[in-house]
């Protein structure tokens, strides 16, 4: 035991001492945790590619301290009486070439990501603006889409339905602006953003160099000069922290080591803090086997959420029955805790259906992005179908580019996934799985009732009616069961007490425009 105390105040001591990273000329080193998928704002997914998007670029507003949206680089916004056309009157700003900003400039990226076949998982984020969708899916051309430049400084837009949260919407990078000179040029390396820093260096699956900007509109705002991000895994990264390397570890860009939570709070320095998102695994709804609903339904009964928050997890996760986070919903349980009972009723039920036998299942798999976490929690889930079901399930532990190639192809089974919340309202969660060919769907699922609902939820201003719509259609997404909800997140990390002004968001975004190193 006096080992231990020892161990944890020598632990404490060095994080006390963490400063010496930041305090070199206001100089902030964060890990990135993996390569990032793109740089370019129109195609940013994951969580890596949409942080440097913020650093890039500047859309219409930002997520600032408070968790709201503010006008960024629209310095001003009209709203008309039906709540259905936003005017915006833009700041004068320049991209990193010297080229000004315009309203052109939104007009181009959003027409660009609209094109049929122009590659954007996040596109469906764009289809509040009147006709997006349908020009999207070839239905109308382009210049039908609800966008216009009324001159170099006012942007137009007119959406399908009043949209409460429109203006959280165009925090998102899919709504950034992009230049049309730098998309011919197409050199990453010198990419032409017009956000508060600029890419310096980048050597690539090791490290990241962003400098402060000097033609960002608000550079007098940026105190920061440098950020270093590295791409290293979860258990350097802690070591890393530990010795001053590192001025952040964790949420949202990366995963602390589930070894060393325990640890971590006891020394008081691990922090918690609310995040709207969603753990689960995907099904592939056309694949042998998991085209039944009654298989899906089993496999998710059989889980025993609370043993997995409670021994893996360990930061205070709450077990999902549904999408939905919490805050976002009323108290709906849709699944019951590891019902091993009914999960083996319903899977014999289901074999009887597809005429099979347990000796003539076909292969089961589990495919998840490589790293402790994920690969403890496939552990836990195998063992726990085993022992309920009688069914082996292949681990397919693979690399984050593969994971995401094979689950755009529908090459999987099972995939471990999660939802991270946009803008803090249930339509951002259920509309992911609205179509069948949605970029972020991935299920291959989809339902006219359930489609139905939510264009009704788009159209209702009544807040009330709006959440008995949600509750419909999350009912009918865990009666089919295309996703298998496991747990809801918090967000758990380590940070230089000496930097200070880091917007970390519910919403899971993280932002450095603000942040200073205090001396």
């Amino acid at each position: 035991m006096k080992i231990l105390n020892k161990w944890i105040q020598a632990f404490a001591l060095v994080l006390l001492l963490a400063g010496c990273t930041a305090q070199q000329n206001n100089i902030v080193k964060i890990n990135l945790g993996a390569e990032p998928a793109t740089l370019d704002p129109r195609k940013a997914r994951d969580l890596q590619s949409m942080t440097l998007a913020r650093m890039f670029f500047e859309g219409l507003t930002r997520i600032n301290s408070t968790e709201k949206a503010e006008l960024a680089l629209a310095d001003k916004v009209d709203i008309s009486a039906d709540g259905k056309t936003y005017t915006f009157s833009l700041r004068t700003a320049a991209w990193t070439n010297g080229d000004r900003v315009t309203a052109q400039d939104f007009i181009y990226a959003w027409t660009k990501i609209l094109e049929p076949h122009f590659p954007a998982d996040q596109a469906f984020q764009l289809y509040v603006i009147k006709n997006a969708k349908a020009a999207k899916e070839g239905k109308v051309g382009l210049d039908q889409i609800g966008i216009k430049a009324l001159d170099e400084k006012t942007l137009q837009v007119e959406l399908q339905n009043p949209t409460p949260y429109f203006l959280e919407l165009t925090a998102l990078p899919i709504y950034f602006p992009f230049s049309q000179k730098a998309d011919q040029n197409n050199d990453l390396k010198k990419i032409v953003g017009n956000g508060p820093f600029i890419l310096k260096d980048w050597r690539h699956n090791d490290q990241l160099r962003v400098v402060k900007s000097s033609t960002y509109w608000d550079a007098s705002q940026v105190k920061l000069k440098e950020i270093d991000l590295v791409m290293v895994p979860e258990d350097t990264e802690l070591k890393m922290f530990e010795k001053g390397e590192l001025d952040w570890a964790g949420s949202p860009l990366s995963v602390l080591p589930v070894g060393s939570l325990a640890q971590l709070r006891k020394t008081g320095n691990l922090h918690v803090k609310p995040f709207l998102a969603t753990y689960f695994f995907r099904t592939n709804v056309e694949s042998e086997l998991f085209e039944h609903p009654l298989v899906r339904k089993a496999f998710a009964e059989a889980i025993k959420r609370s043993e997995i928050v409670e021994h893996i997890t360990q930061g205070g996760q709450l077990p999902a029955t549904g999408l939905l986070p919490p805050s976002l919903k009323g108290d709906h349980q849709y699944l019951s805790d590891g019902d091993v009972n009914q999960a083996r009723q319903d899977f014999d039920q289901a074999l009887e259906i597809l005429g099979l036998t347990r000796k003539e299942l076909p292969s089961i798999s589990l495919m998840y992005v490589t790293g402790e976490r994920n690969h403890l929690i496939a552990q836990a889930v195998k063992e726990q179908w085993r022992k309920a079901l009688d069914v082996d399930v292949e681990l397919q532990a693979v690399e984050r580019k593969v994971f995401f190639d094979r689950l755009s192809k529908k090459n999987f089974q099972l995939a471990s996934g999660n939802w991270t919340a946009d803008f803090n309202d249930g339509m951002n969660f259920l509309e992911v799985f609205k179509f069948k060919a949605g970029g972020s769907n991935n299920t291959a699922w989809e339902n006219p009732q359930y489609r139905e609902l939510l264009d009704l939820a788009s159209a209702e201003t009544d807040g009330m009616e709006r959440q008995k719509m949600f509750h419909e259609c999350e009912t009918i997404l865990m009666k089919e069961m295309p996703i298998i909800p496991l747990f809801h997140y918090t967000m758990l990390y380590l940070a230089n007490q000496k930097v200070k002004g880091v917007v970390l968001s519910g919403l899971g975004s993280i932002d450095f425009k603000w942040a200073y190193v205090d001396q």
